[in-house]
């Protein structure tokens, strides 16, 4: 028997991204953001950020199948789009939520998902795919194309050493705590769900992107055997409430984060206690 959701076509109200006071938007060091409106302006600047990156930079598409140099495919115009700012207004990430349509989602049609054992209706699954980081911000030498390597082990194809208490000892020195693109797109993904009443999340990644994720709380499940998909790739699921209880008890500063200006009315009950406490602090 599948899950009910609130999610019924809702009309979406985007925000442009030189909009300051909307809710959604959040500054963090010297980045931002939110959800993208529908100006083409800046759906543009996203596309073409994806081309750098997919095309050109790590030959996942092919160039050539983009003469105007905007990477764009049928699952575009079916998915709600995010994107980091910098201080200069320019696009440094972006990251997409594909809808349920039709179309059904890329992961279904790449692997055999016969371990997504809490799948609900489908309406309350989305697909987050498409995350992009510019190359601006991934200057280590050991950066692939999300920038994770700083923040795993060795064995899961990152530059720690497997070892803890080694492992302890080069994270003091290192300067990069958290992925703070990638958290910063997740955050506004987490509250779009939580306004549309999407449950459950589906990815199929590289299996670095798919560790540091896990490190930093959010809790994805392999649904399915790794498939060559753009390279090795991992599919896999999870529910928000799983990574919310998961946060809660292990991850509290990034759960917090999360939370940040989200509508105490989309505050799910078993975290209205701590949303009370952190906003007494």
């Amino acid at each position: 028997m599948t899950k009910q959701c609130k999610y019924f076509n809702s009309i979406l109200y985007p925000f442009q991204l030189t909009d300051p006071v909307n809710k959604l938007m959040i500054e963090y060091y010297n980045f931002r953001f939110g959800e993208v409106s529908d100006d083409e302006e800046a759906k543009k600047q996203i596309y073409r950020l994806r081309y750098e990156v997919y095309a050109l930079e790590f030959g996942f598409e092919n160039p050539y199948d983009f003469p105007d140099k905007l990477e764009i495919d049928q699952y575009d115009k079916r998915s709600i789009h995010f994107a980091a700012t910098n201080e200069f207004d320019e696009v440094i990430g972006t990251v997409r939520m594909i809808m349920n349509s039709e179309a059904g989602f890329p992961a279904e049609k790449a692997a055999e998902l016969t371990g997504f054992d809490d799948r609900p209706e489908r309406s309350c699954i989305t697909e987050v795919s498409r995350l992009a980081v510019s190359k601006l911000l991934r200057r280590r030498p050991e950066d692939g194309i999300h920038g994770v390597e700083s923040y795993i082990t060795k064995s899961q194809g990152g530059i720690l050493e497997d070892d803890e208490e080694k492992r302890k000892e080069v994270e003091k020195e290192n300067r990069r705590k958290r992925p703070v693109i990638i958290l910063g797109l997740y955050r506004a993904v987490y509250q779009k769900c939580r306004e549309l009443g999407i449950t459950h999340m589906l990815i199929i990644t590289e299996e670095k992107l798919f560790h540091a994720l896990n490190k930093f709380g959010f809790v994805f499940k392999q649904v399915g055997d790794p498939v060559e998909y753009h390279g090795r790739r991992i599919p896999s699921a999870a529910s928000w409430e799983s990574i919310e209880r998961y946060m809660l008890k292990n991850k509290p500063e990034i759960l917090e984060f999360l939370l940040y200006k989200l509508d105490d009315n989309l505050v799910p009950d078993h975290l209205k206690s701590f949303k009370e406490k952190i906003g007494k602090n």
